[in-house]
C-alpha cells in the first residue's frame, strides 16, 4: 500500500489516496474494523506531521464494486474515509440504493476519474466529490463542468494535474482540491547554481562517508557553517536525548550522536530551511531516503551507507528548483552515487529504481524484483513514520 497526496489551493495535504495492490484477502481486511489491517490503515496511512503538529487527515479509499452491491452493513468509521468509486462500476438501481444509504448513515463518496461517461450521470448528484480526470477532457469542457458542479454544491477536484502551470489554471477555474504528479514537477530554472548552503551541505555529506574520518575532522567540517552547527546542538540538547548536562561543542555531539545521525540531522537540518516548497516535498524525499536506507541494510547491499544519500539527492533539483545534471556537476560526489541517480546504475541505482517503483505503485514491477516482496510494504510504512518525527524534531529547532 501507498498514499498520494491531495491538496488543498493553499497546497495543504487535506487526505489521502490508499493505493494498494488488489487481493482478497487485504480487502477484507481493509473492510473490517476488527482487523489489524483497517487499524493499520488508519493510524499509520493517516498521519502526518504539517504546520508544526501531527494531524489525522482522510483517506480515500477505493472501493471495491463487490462492496458497493452488498448489503452488510459498513462499520468503518465516517470521519476518516471517502469512499471512492471506480468509473468502471456497473450502475443499476440497487448500486443506487445502496449508496444512498451510505450517504445516509454519514459517509463521504467520492466518483474517481469523471469524464462526462454517460454511464456515470445518475450517480452525481450523490457524490461529495467529484474528481475531474484533467487528461480526459479540453479545457473549456472543464470550465463548464467545474461550474455546474459547483453549483450543486459538489466539491471538485482536479485528477492528473501534471505540473505547476496546470495547477494555476485549475486554482483560476474554481477547483478547490488538487491531485497528481506536479508536486514531483516544479518549475526548474536552467543554468541556475546549486545555492551556497546546499552545495556545503552536499561536501560535507561527501566527506562525513569517509571511513576514518575522526571526530575532530567532522567537528572542523559543521563549524564551518554558524547556522548549522548551532541547531546541530540544539539537536543534541532537546529533550529526546535525556542528557545529564549539556553539550557545549561539536566534538562531544559528534562523539554522543556518531556519524550516521550527524549525517542524517545535518541533511534534514539543511533542507528545512527550504521553507518556500510545500512541505510534502520534503516528506517525500526523507521517506524515499530513510527507504533507500532500509532496503539497503536488509539486503546486505556493500554500499549501504551512501543509500540514504543516494535517495535524498534524488529528489533535491525539485527542492532547488536546479536541474540533476546542474546539482551533479556542481557538487563533489562519488561516481557510483552520480550513477546511480542519473541513471539508476549499479548497487544503489537498482535501490533507488525500486524504492521509486514501489513510491509510484507499480506493482507489476515490485513482484518482479529480486528482493522480498514484505521487505517493500515494512520499510515503506517504517519510513512514513520515520519521516513524521524527523519532521516534527525539526520543527523544534526553528
Amino acid at each position: 500500500m501507498v498514499r498520494k497526496p491531495i491538496f488543498d489551493r493553499r497546497l495543504k495535504i487535506v487526505a489521502y489516496q490508499l493505493r494498494y495492490q488488489a487481493s482478497e484477502t487485504l480487502e477484507e481486511s481493509l473492510f473490517d474494523p476488527e482487523t489489524e489491517g483497517s487499524l493499520l490503515v488508519l493510524h499509520t496511512f493517516t498521519s502526518l506531521f504539517q504546520d508544526g503538529q501531527i494531524h489525522k487527515v482522510p483517506i480515500f479509499l477505493p472501493f471495491p464494486n463487490s462492496m458497493l452491491h452488498s448489503e452488510t452493513p459498513l462499520l468503518l468509521p465516517k470521519k476518516g474515509l471517502v469512499l471512492e468509486i471506480h468509473p468502471s462500476i456497473e450502475v443499476t438501481k440497487a448500486l443506487i440504493q445502496h449508496l444512498k444509504v451510505l450517504k445516509k448513515q454519514g459517509y463521504r463518496l467520492a466518483l474517481d476519474n469523471f469524464a462526462m461517461q454517460p454511464h456515470l450521470m445518475p450517480l452525481v448528484k450523490l457524490m461529495n466529490i467529484i474528481k475531474v480526470d484533467f487528461s480526459l477532457m479540453q479545457r473549456n469542457t472543464i470550465i463548464r463542468l467545474v461550474k455546474a458542479l459547483r453549483k450543486a454544491q459538489i466539491t471538485v477536484l482536479a485528477q492528473n494535474v501534471d505540473d505547476f502551470e496546470t495547477l494555476m489554471f485549475c486554482k483560476k477555474v474554481g477547483f478547490k482540491l488538487f491531485q497528481g504528479p506536479f508536486i514531483s514537477r516544479p518549475a526548474k530554472v536552467l543554468g541556475k547554481e546549486v545555492p551556497g548552503h546546499s552545495a556545503a551541505l552536499l561536501q560535507l555529506l561527501q566527506q562525513l562517508q569517509q571511513p576514518n574520518i575522526t571526530p575532530a575532522e567532522i567537528e572542523e567540517l559543521v563549524i564551518m557553517d554558524p547556522k548549522l552547527s548551532f541547531k546541530m546542538l540544539k539537536v543534541v540538547n532537546s529533550a529526546a536525548y535525556q542528557l545529564s548536562r549539556p553539550i557545549d561543542s561539536m566534538q562531544q555531539a559528534v562523539v554522543l550522536l556518531g556519524h550516521d545521525q550527524i549525517r542524517k540531522w545535518a541533511t534534514l537540518i539543511t533542507l528545512a530551511e527550504n521553507t518556500d516548497k510545500p512541505e510534502e516535498l520534503t516528506r517525500n524525499l526523507l521517506t524515499r531516503a530513510r527507504m533507500c536506507e532500509l532496503l539497503a541494510e536488509t539486503s546486505g547491499a556493500r554500499q549501504k551507507d551512501s543509500a540514504f544519500m543516494v535517495g535524498m539527492i534524488s529528489l533535491l533539483d525539485l527542492l532547488l528548483d536546479v536541474e540533476m545534471d546542474e546539482i551533479l556537476r556542481q557538487t563533489p560526489l562519488d561516481n557510483s552515487i552520480k550513477a546511480a541517480i542519473k541513471s539508476y546504475e549499479g548497487e544503489l541505482g537498482q535501490l533507488l529504481r525500486e524504492t521509486i517503483t514501489y513510491e509510484q505503485a507499480d506493482w507489476r514491477t515490485v513482484l518482479n524484483s529480486s528482493q522480498d516482496q514484505n521487505l517493500f510494504d515494512v520499510a515503506y510504512k517504517h519510513s512514513l513514520h520515520w519521516a513524521e518525527q524527523a519532521m516534527a524534531a525539526l520543527s523544534e529547532t526553528g
